[in-house]
C-alpha cells in the first residue's frame, strides 16, 4: 500500500468544466492527459452530457448550482497546485467559481469557452461579460481562441489590431501569460497559428492543419495539456509547445468515439513529452510534428511589455 508520502509525489491538478460520458471533452480531456503524465486530478463538472453537442439521443443537463458550489469548494480545499477552468454555462456558475477561488494560492489557467466563428456564442453575452470581469483578472494563464479573444477584448471590429494588440490587451486585464489559439487559419497552406506571450517573449507557433478530420474538443485538449505540463513545473512556453503537439496529434487521430471527438490518449502514444520539457528541447522536439516557432517582431509603437524575463517560479507564470 502506498504511503501518504508516495501519493504526494504526484502533482494535483484541479479542473472545473463540463463533463461527458463518451469522448474527450472538458474534464475527460484533462483526465486522459494528466493521468498519462502522472498528474492526479480533482474535477468538478459544471454540466454533463452523454457526448458532444449534435449527437442524436444524448442527455444533457447543468449541475444544480447548490451542488456545483459544494463541489467547487471541496476542490479548492484539496489545494491543487494548478486549477484549469473551462466551460461555465451561466453567470451564476462563474460567480460561484470566482468566489470560491478568491483566496486560492495556486496557478489559475482559464480556458474561456465562449464560442467560435462557425457557431457564434455558446453562452449568453452576460456570461461572457461575467467571465471577463470576474475570472480573467484572476487567471495567470489564459487560453482563448481568436473568436473568444475578440469577444472578451471587444476587438472584432478593430482592423488595426495586431498580434501584439491582442496579447498585450489581454495582459492588461490581469493574465501574465496569454496563449491565443487558432489566431489564423490558412486553408491553402493548411496551417494554423497560435500566439504566445509572457510579456517578455512574443512567439507565433505555426501548426499543420489536418483538414481530413472533423474533430471536436481540440481547445479542451490544449488547455488541459497546458495545465498538466504546468503542474509538472514546466515553463509556460514549453507547456504551450508540448500542448500544441498533443492537441494537433489528437485532432489527427480523431475517430467516431464520442462522435468524432479528439483522441489525446492516442496522441500521447505518438507524442512522448517526458524528457523534452525544457524550452530548448521542447522547441526542437516539436519540430518533429511540424510545429514552427518564430518571434513576433516588435515595432516602435508596440515593444515588449516587460524589459526582463519573468523569474522562473510558479507565481510568475
Amino acid at each position: 500500500m502506498e504511503t501518504d508520502f508516495d501519493q504526494r509525489v504526484y502533482p494535483l491538478l484541479g479542473s472545473i468544466q463540463n463533463s461527458v460520458g463518451m469522448g474527450f471533452l472538458g474534464n475527460e480531456a484533462v483526465n486522459a492527459i494528466a493521468n498519462r503524465l502522472r498528474v492526479r486530478v480533482c474535477a468538478v463538472p459544471s454540466s454533463f452530457a452523454s457526448a458532444r453537442g449534435g449527437m442524436d439521443g444524448r442527455m444533457m443537463f447543468n449541475i444544480d448550482p447548490k451542488e456545483f458550489r459544494r463541489g467547487v469548494q471541496f476542490l479548492v480545499r484539496q489545494e491543487p497546485g494548478v486549477l484549469v477552468i473551462g466551460y461555465l454555462p451561466k453567470p451564476e456558475y462563474v460567480e460561484i467559481v470566482a468566489t470560491a477561488i478568491r483566496d486560492y494560492v495556486g496557478l489559475v489557467v482559464l480556458d474561456p469557452v465562449l464560442g467560435d466563428y462557425e457557431k457564434g456564442l455558446y453562452v449568453s453575452v452576460e456570461t461572457a461579460r461575467t467571465i471577463r470581469d470576474m475570472l480573467v483578472p484572476r487567471a495567470q494563464v489564459v487560453t482563448p481562441n481568436r473568436f473568444e479573444a475578440e469577444v472578451l477584448l471587444d476587438l472584432a471590429r478593430d482592423r488595426a489590431a495586431t498580434e501584439r494588440t491582442f496579447l498585450d490587451t489581454f495582459a492588461a486585464l490581469g493574465p501574465q501569460t496569454v496563449i491565443i489559439t487558432s489566431f489564423t487559419r490558412d486553408r491553402e497552406r493548411r496551417t494554423l497559428t497560435t500566439l504566445f506571450s509572457n510579456g517578455y517573449q512574443y512567439e507565433k507557433l505555426t501548426i499543420p492543419l489536418s483538414q481530413a478530420h472533423v474533430a471536436y474538443g481540440a481547445g479542451d485538449v490544449f488547455a488541459g495539456a497546458v495545465a498538466s505540463f504546468l503542474s509538472l513545473g514546466t515553463s509556460p512556453f514549453a507547456s504551450s509547445l508540448m500542448a500544441t503537439a498533443v492537441a494537433s496529434a489528437s485532432v489527427a487521430r480523431a475517430s467516431q468515439y464520442g462522435g468524432a471527438s479528439v483522441d489525446p490518449v492516442a496522441a500521447l502514444d505518438a507524442v512522448r513529452p517526458m524528457g523534452y520539457l525544457e524550452e530548448d528541447k521542447a522547441r526542437l522536439y516539436c519540430q518533429k510534428f511540424g510545429i514552427v516557432v518564430a518571434p513576433i517582431p516588435a515595432t516602435e509603437e508596440q515593444g515588449n511589455r516587460l524589459r526582463f524575463a519573468p523569474p522562473k517560479n510558479r507565481s510568475n507564470h
